[in-house]
């Protein structure tokens, strides 16, 4: 049953991907239920504080992006609590960076929109800055596909999923723009469901896109960029972890020898950080 496609899998998953779904929109209502409260007790009531939210739950999306690259890319039956929780346990730190990181793209967008969207309302010239920071967000977004799925992937540091994720936004630029196309699609059908409905459907539609949103996000962006970022960072898939500890040890030592004062060393397409031997040193 490998040669599915990730189309066909998400139905056959879809149970599997709901949990994992489930999994990281507790901790999201959660946050956000908390964060909510604080602004109703302090007057300060708005969506720039509800919105914080998003970062403490966001290690949760380091599960649902590992369950999602096991079904989808993978192409295997994971057990969904042992890899979410695993995931959320090594990347928990990397996660809240990206949490701020998708904090400040999701706030910067809001209000840039509405500022140069009520400006180009009167005066027409203002047409052509909302367009260029909507396409600098596009960019962004491009950004925020690569970013989870190549933190948990690969022994990167930080700076460096950054870096590739960036240079990555033209690396493949088809994929990317089926990837971006179909989560515009996807966030243009959920803000027109939550914003035409009213009293009982507006709680309908808001729980569906709660639901929905992140893990449709989620699926299209793996499912999609996952073979250009194999291309250019490395291979994940049909890696067993004797043959990949094995390559990896070999590459370590000859690289080491190259690599200066450096701890890091770049190895079968990741740049891990390799323990040397003090006798050696």
């Amino acid at each position: 049953m490998n040669n599915e496609s990730a189309f066909i899998r998400f139905f056959r998953f879809f149970p599997k991907l709901i949990a994992a779904q489930l999994m990281f929109a507790v901790p999201l209502a959660v946050f956000t239920a908390v964060f909510v409260l604080i602004g109703q007790l302090s007057g300060f009531n708005n969506i720039i504080l509800w919105s914080l939210g998003i970062i403490p739950a966001m290690p949760a999306m380091a599960g649902l992006t590992a369950v999602v690259r096991k079904i989808a890319v993978e192409k295997t039956d994971p057990d969904i609590k042992t890899v979410f929780f695993t995931a959320v346990k090594d990347n928990f730190k990397a996660f809240l960076v990206y949490g701020l990181f998708v904090y400040i793209v999701l706030g910067c967008t809001f209000f840039s929109v509405l500022y140069y969207g009520s400006l180009a309302a009167v005066q027409g010239t203002y047409l052509s800055m909302l367009f260029v920071y909507l396409l600098f967000t596009a960019l962004l977004t491009v950004m925020m596909f690569y970013i989870p799925l190549m933190t948990i992937t690969y022994e990167l540091r930080l700076r460096d999923v950054y870096k590739n994720a960036m240079l990555l936004i033209f690396g493949k630029f088809l994929r990317n723009l089926a990837a971006l196309g179909l989560v515009i699609l996807l966030t243009a059908i959920s803000y027109v469901a939550i914003v035409f409905s009213a009293g009982f459907w507006f709680w309908i539609a808001l729980s569906l896109v709660v639901l929905f949103y992140p893990l449709l996000f989620c699926y299209i962006s793996v499912s999609i960029i996952s073979k250009p970022l194999q291309v250019a960072v490395g291979d994940f898939v049909n890696v067993t972890k004797e043959e990949d500890d094995s390559a990896d040890d070999e590459a370590i030592s000859e690289a080491l020898s190259h690599s200066g004062d450096s701890d890091y060393v770049f190895v079968n397409g990741k740049m891990i950080k390799a323990k040397r031997d003090k006798d050696n040193e």
